[in-house]
C-alpha cells in the first residue's frame, strides 16, 4: 500500500512526464515562469536510456532498469504520451495529497475523537443527573456530575474548533496544490486539445469540479456528517447495546432502518436533483451567450427574443426544480417519522422496564439522548454519501478531461528536475547524461540558415480526412520578407500555425537551419518565433505587463518603452491617464483595435525574435492606423526572417517574395511584377481587388 501513497502523491505534472515514452523526447529541466518554475538548471538528454515503468496494481517494473521508485505510470506504445492516467485524479491520489499533512491530520483526529467522546458521555451524564433530581440519588452526586457536564460541554465545543480548523487547512492546502496542479497539466496540452475542449468545459474543472470537492471536506467536517458522523453512529449503538440489551438492538434497528431507507430514496431522486441542475445550467448559457453576444441583440433588436429564450429556461428551471422540492420534502417526512418511531419505541418498552424494575430512569433518559444522536448521526451518514456521490462525478469528469489529454512533448521536455523528478520519493534517478540544450538553440539556429517547409501534409485533428496543406514545400530566407496569399481557406494561417508548433505535420517537417523543428523544446521555439495574429490578444493587466510579455516579464521599463516608440504605441500610451501603469480591461477592451495591434507589435519587438509571422496583423484596421502598424512593421522586419499573410494584396507588394497557396501548395511564386505578368492565381486576386476598390471609389464619388 504505501507504493500507492508514494506514487498518488506525486503531483499530476512529474507523473505526466514521467509517463512519457522515454525514447520518444528529449528531457530538458528549464519551465518558464508560466508554468510556476523558476532557477537555472542544466539540460539532459538521452534518447537511447529506457526509462523504467511499473505496474500501477503491483509496483512490478513492466521495462527499464530496476529501482525502488513505485512513481511511474505504465507506457503502452508510442503516441498514447500518458497511459490514459488511469490514477490522475482520484480518491488514491487526493488521500495521498492529504498525507502530505500528516501533522495537521493527526491533531485533527484526536480532537475528533475526544468530541466525539464528549459527545456520546453527556446522555449518560444526563441521566445519573436526571435520576438525582428525581431523589434517587444523594445531593452531592447531581453536583459532582452538573460539573462534569459542563466540563464535557466546554471541552466539545473548543475540540471541535481544533478539530475543523486542522481539517479545513488541509483542505485548503489539497485544494490549492490540486488546482495548480491541474493547471499546469492543461497547460501542457497540445493546441488539439484546446480546439476539442470550450474554455468554460476547462475553467470548470478548476473551478466548479475541484470546488466541490473542497466544499465537501468543509460541510463535512463543520456540521455533524462525515466521519464525525459515523463514530457517533457507532458509538451511540455501542453504548445503547451496553445500557440496555433490550432497548438497543430495537432502536439500532428503527434508526438505522430509516437511515437507510433514506438513503435509497435519496438515491432514487438524483436523477430529478440532476435534471433541476442541467435545467439551471441551460439558464445561465442562454444569460451568458446573450451578454457575450450584446452588440449583435442590440443590432437586430434581438432583446424580445432572448428574453422569451430566458424566460423558456427559467420556466424549465421551475418545473424541474419542483419535482426535487416534492422529493426533498418527501425525504423530510421520511427523516421525521423516523425520530417518532424511535421516540414511541423508546417510551413505550423502556416505561415498561422501567415500571417492573428491570431499567433505571437514568438508562432511559440515557437511552433518549443516544437516540436522538444515532438519529441525527445517521442522517448525516447519509447526507455524506450523498454528496460523496456528487464529489466522484467530479472526479470522473477531471479523470475523463484527463484520459483525452494529450501532453506536448515539447512542453515536457521543457520540464526542470523538479517539475518530475522527487528524491523523497524515487531514489533511482533516470535522467540522461546527454548534450546540454539552451533555450537560444533555435535563435542560433535561426542566424546561420533559413526556415523550410519539407512535403508538408497537415490536416486538423478535429477533421483529420480533409488534409488542409498537401505536400506543401516553402522556404523563408534569412534577412527576407516573404508573403502568403491566397484565397480564404486554402491554408495559409495553418502555415503560420506548424510554423508556431501550434501542431505538428502528419508528414513532412519544419527544419531551421537544416535542424528539425521537433529538436527544439518549445522554450527555445518560442524564443526565436514571433506571432501577431490578425485578432491581439491582451491579457487583463496594464499595458507595461502586456509588452513585457514578450520577454516573460523580464526586462526593463526602458526596454518595454523602446519597443512601443518602434510599435509607434508610446505616444498614445503616455497619453492615457496613467501611461504604461493603464489597465486594459478585459480582452483589452479599453483600447481601440489599432491601439491594441500596436501594443502587440510592441510585445513582438521586445521579443526580438529573428522570425516574424504577421498573420493579417492589418486586416481589420482602418487607414490611419493601419499607416501606423505598417511603419511599425517596417521598423520590426529589419533583418529579421518574416512571413507576412494578407488578404490585401497592397500590404504584400513590397514583399522580396510572394507565394500564392492553393488547394494546400504553393501555387505560383515571384515578386509581385512577375506573378501579375504570368496571369495565373494571383493576377486574378489583383484584378479582384483592384475591380472591388474602383467600385468603392466609384461609389463614394456618386453619393458624394
Amino acid at each position: 500500500m504505501s507504493h500507492l501513497f508514494r506514487f498518488s502523491s506525486l503531483p499530476l505534472s512529474k507523473r505526466l512526464v514521467q509517463a512519457q515514452n522515454g525514447a520518444s523526447f528529449q528531457r530538458r529541466t528549464k519551465l518558464w515562469s508560466a508554468f510556476g518554475y523558476s532557477g537555472k538548471h542544466k539540460y539532459f538528454h538521452n534518447r537511447n536510456r529506457p526509462v523504467p515503468t511499473v505496474s500501477a496494481g503491483t509496483g512490478a517494473y513492466v521495462n527499464g532498469a530496476p529501482g525502488p521508485s513505485a512513481g511511474f505510470l505504465e507506457h503502452r506504445g508510442p503516441g498514447e504520451g500518458v497511459d490514459q492516467l488511469r490514477y490522475a485524479m482520484d480518491n488514491k491520489y487526493l488521500w495521498g495529497m492529504a498525507l502530505r499533512h500528516k501533522g495537521h491530520l493527526a491533531i485533527a483526529g484526536i480532537a475528533l475523537m475526544l468530541a466525539t467522546a464528549s459527545n456520546l458521555a453527556s446522555p449518560v451524564i444526563v441521566g445519573i443527573i436526571v435520576e438525582s433530581l428525581a431523589g434517587q440519588l444523594p445531593l452531592a452526586v447531581y453536583q459532582k456530575y452538573l460539573a462534569i457536564l459542563a466540563v464535557a460541554y466546554l471541552a466539545e465545543p473548543l475540540l471541535s474548533r481544533v478539530y475543523v480548523y486542522n481539517i479545513c487547512q488541509v483542505a485548503e492546502k489539497v485544494s490549492v496544490s490540486v488546482r495548480q496542479e491541474l493547471f499546469r497539466c492543461l497547460l501542457m496540452q497540445k493546441i488539439e486539445f484546446f480546439d476539442r475542449h470550450k474554455t468554460e468545459e476547462l475553467t470548470s474543472l478548476l473551478e466548479k469540479d475541484l470546488d466541490s470537492i473542497r466544499s465537501f471536506v468543509f460541510n463535512n467536517c463543520t456540521r455533524d456528517r462525515g466521519i464525525r458522523a459515523l463514530l457517533e453512529s457507532v458509538g451511540a449503538v455501542t453504548v445503547l447495546f451496553v445500557l440496555s440489551w433490550q432497548l438497543g438492538p430495537l432502536l439500532a434497528a428503527v434508526v438505522l432502518s430509516a437511515g437507510i431507507g433514506a438513503a435509497l430514496y435519496k438515491r432514487a431522486t438524483k436523477p430529478l436533483e440532476a435534471l433541476a441542475a442541467e435545467a439551471r445550467v441551460g439558464m445561465v448559457e442562454v444569460a451568458s451567450q446573450a451578454f457575450r453576444s450584446i452588440r449583435t441583440v442590440r443590432s437586430f433588436a434581438g432583446e424580445p427574443l432572448e428574453r422569451e429564450r430566458f424566460v423558456d429556461h427559467c420556466e424549465d428551471a421551475y418545473r424541474s426544480g419542483m419535482g426535487f422540492a416534492k422529493a426533498k420534502a418527501s425525504l423530510e417526512s421520511i427523516n421525521r417519522v423516523a425520530i417518532h418511531v424511535s421516540l414511541l419505541v423508546l417510551y413505550s418498552l423502556g416505561g415498561w422496564l422501567i415500571s417492573n424494575g428491570v431499567m433505571s430512569l437514568k438508562t432511559l433518559m440515557a437511552g433518549i439522548g443516544f437516540t436522538f444522536a444515532l438519529i441525527f448521526a445517521s442522517q448525516g451518514v447519509v447526507n455524506t454519501l450523498s454528496e460523496f456521490r456528487a464529489v466522484q462525478v467530479s472526479l470522473e469528469r477531471v479523470q475523463k478531461m484527463l484520459r483525452e489529454s494529450s501532453p506536448d512533448p515539447a512542453m515536457t521536455q521543457a520540464l526542470p528536475p523538479g517539475a518530475w523528478w522527487d528524491s523523497s520519493i524515487n531514489t533511482w534517478d533516470p535522467r540522461g547524461d546527454g548534450p546540454d540544450l539552451d533555450d537560444n538553440a533555435a535563435v542560433k539556429a535561426a542566424a546561420s540558415g533559413s526556415l523550410e517547409l519539407k512535403d508538408l501534409w497537415f490536416s486538423y485533428p478535429m477533421r483529420p480526412e480533409t488534409p488542409v496543406l498537401k505536400d506543401l514545400n516553402l522556404v523563408l530566407e534569412r534577412g527576407k520578407v516573404t508573403a502568403i496569399v491566397g484565397r480564404s481557406g486554402s491554408g495559409k494561417s495553418t502555415i503560420a500555425a506548424l510554423i508556431s508548433k501550434f501542431y505538428s505535420p502528419d508528414k513532412g517537417g519544419v527544419y531551421l537551419g537544416g535542424t528539425s523543428a521537433e529538436e527544439f523544446s518549445a522554450v527555445a521555439w518560442s524564443n526565436a518565433v514571433a506571432l501577431v495574429g490578425q485578432e491581439p490578444v491582451l491579457f487583463d493587466g496594464t499595458i507595461f505587463d502586456n509588452i513585457a510579455y514578450g520577454r516573460r516579464g523580464n526586462c526593463t521599463r526602458e526596454e518595454v518603452e523602446e519597443a512601443a516608440r518602434l510599435a509607434n504605441a508610446h505616444e498614445f500610451i503616455k497619453d492615457l491617464p496613467q501611461g504604461y501603469d493603464t489597465y486594459v480591461g478585459h480582452s483589452g477592451g479599453m483600447l481601440s483595435g489599432g491601439q491594441r495591434q500596436r501594443v502587440a507589435i510592441a510585445r513582438a519587438l521586445c521579443k526580438d525574435s529573428p522570425i516574424i509571422i504577421l498573420d493579417e496583423a492589418t486586416s481589420a484596421l482602418d487607414a490611419a492606423s493601419e499607416r501606423l502598424v505598417q511603419q511599425a512593421i517596417e521598423r520590426l522586419v529589419k533583418g529579421k526572417t518574416v512571413m507576412v499573410i494578407a488578404h490585401r494584396l497592397s500590404t504584400v507588394q513590397r514583399a522580396d517574395r510572394i507565394c500564392v497557396v492553393d488547394g494546400g501548395r504553393i501555387a505560383e511564386e515571384g515578386s509581385h511584377e512577375e506573378l501579375v505578368q504570368k496571369e495565373g492565381i494571383y493576377a486574378k486576386l489583383v484584378d479582384s481587388q483592384s475591380m472591388i476598390l474602383s467600385q468603392t471609389m466609384m461609389d463614394r464619388a456618386i453619393n458624394g
